[in-house]
């Protein structure tokens, strides 16, 4: 694993315009967001042992996560699922739909479409599990627009300064996994009958260029004639402030209805369950969803089974679980913050990152020692939920910004990654997308 150089493209803004969905932040380089923003664009570069390393991790942290969550919805003693439940802070209304959600298999499974593990992948060759993207793993379309990067620098930008080698190739199959994830759920909820929503909140960009980008590869790689529609999380409204499409709403019987007012049978929604919860709360129809989500007329993707796995403080329970096995090789030791323990109490007198067990993108993470924190990040509300302590690994670094690696899980293989720098060594929001190539060949041999 190592950085090179590559050419800022001619026009590579454009080349943005024409071949990316978030194109807008892509090719906008006041952001800095893709890397031909930067004075000195660089890639990074595997080779097909670390490729192989890194979908070998990816499939067993999956294969781990399903061992977990049969662990964590069975009762060894009565009351052990809802003291799992309530140190995760989720709502005591909900538990029994949650369980259900991973138990349930008639008619059909609550499907999930994807999960991204983001990991630590050190020059020693140690590959190490830090979050898990389960339940609203964004960028998708930054993962195929860097495959559309590779195909435009190899066919027209071999004779540059910066060539990559002949043999250089991506390890990226994110569009047909998740076309072949998509016909499964085609099926098992009987999409051509009752279509498909999906629900984004209109202040974020991101979450609107996710959906279309999904749904493209719905109607092209599935069946076009399945019914799709994109369901806005508060409404949308006009320059001048007038609504021009209601939002998200709940029926008295606990159906999510869209703009008409039609119930909506299935969701994809990129809001977290948690945000969504208290919204219901602050509604007053949290029973009405409950009861409702627990019959499993519903089908939301990504299901409730997955709060259990996008909660941080689920990683302190996997550790506790597999400390001793084969997968301790992918974890860095974690435990919640009211835990006392000896081992827990020696992580914090140590270099340690502390993470809400809520939150996205960096928010209230802070890198400390027993002395105090180096490093944080704001809260913008987070934490108030509890935190973990996790063992601090040292991120790669190239051109000034730490690195780490997105593997996508999907149907339980691994299916590519997608890569994030940060000058913090906490990644947040504001990162830089970082392409890939891999290459056993460190030279360009041209053919």
């Amino acid at each position: 694993m190592k950085p090179i150089k590559i050419i800022r493209r001619p026009q590579w803004q454009r080349h943005i315009q024409e071949n990316s969905y978030q194109a807008d932040v892509l090719s906008d380089p006041k952001q800095k967001y893709w890397v031909e923003a930067l004075p000195q664009p660089f890639a990074i570069q595997f080779d097909r042992s670390e490729e192989t390393a890194i979908a070998t991790a990816t499939e067993a942290i999956w294969a781990m996560c399903v061992k977990f969550l049969d662990w964590f919805f069975i009762d060894r003693e009565e009351g052990d699922v809802q003291q799992r439940l309530a140190a995760l802070q989720i709502r005591p209304e909900y538990w029994q739909a949650i369980a259900q959600s991973w138990d349930r298999t008639q008619p059909v499974e609550d499907l999930s479409l994807c999960a991204r593990f983001d990991l630590a992948v050190t020059a020693e060759g140690q590959i190490k599990l830090m979050e898990i993207n389960g339940e609203t793993p964004l960028l998708g379309a930054e993962t195929v627009y860097q495959w559309n990067w590779l195909v435009d620098y190899l066919h027209n930008h071999q004779h540059s300064k910066y060539p990559l080698p002949s043999d250089a190739n991506q390890f990226n199959e994110f569009w047909d996994a998740i076309a072949g994830q998509w016909r499964r759920i085609a099926a098992g909820y009987d999409l051509k009958q009752h279509g498909i929503s999906f629900l984004v909140d209109e202040n974020l960009e991101e979450d609107l260029e996710m959906a279309m980008q999904l749904i493209e590869i719905l109607t092209d790689e599935v069946d076009p004639d399945i019914y799709t529609q994109i369901v806005y999380l508060r409404g949308l409204k006009d320059e001048r402030g007038q609504e021009i499409q209601r939002g998200l709403g709940l029926d008295d019987d606990g159906y999510f209805v869209d703009h008409v007012n039609d119930r909506i049978p299935v969701l994809w929604k990129m809001y977290d369950w948690s945000d969504l919860q208290n919204d219901m709360a602050n509604a007053g129809t949290t029973a009405a969803l409950a009861a409702r989500l627990a019959t499993g007329e519903m089908k939301i993707i990504e299901p409730l089974w997955k709060q259990v796995l996008s909660n941080k403080g689920a990683l302190a329970m996997m550790w506790e679980q597999f400390k001793d096995s084969e997968y301790r090789q992918y974890l860095l030791a974690t435990y919640l913050d009211t835990d006392n323990s000896y081992e827990s109490t020696q992580l914090l007198l140590g270099m340690h990152v502390r993470k809400p067990l809520l939150g996205l993108e960096g928010v209230a993470v802070s890198i400390e020692t027993g002395f105090g924190a180096l490093e944080q990040k704001e809260s913008f509300g987070y934490g108030a939920e509890g935190f973990i302590v996790q063992e601090y690994i040292e991120l790669p670094e190239a051109f000034g910004y730490y690195y780490a690696i997105g593997s996508w899980a999907i149907d339980g293989e691994a299916a590519g990654i997608i890569i994030r720098g940060d000058t913090s060594k906490i990644t947040g929001r504001h990162c830089l997308i970082i392409p890939h190539i891999v290459s056993d060949n460190g030279l360009y041999l041209p053919d």
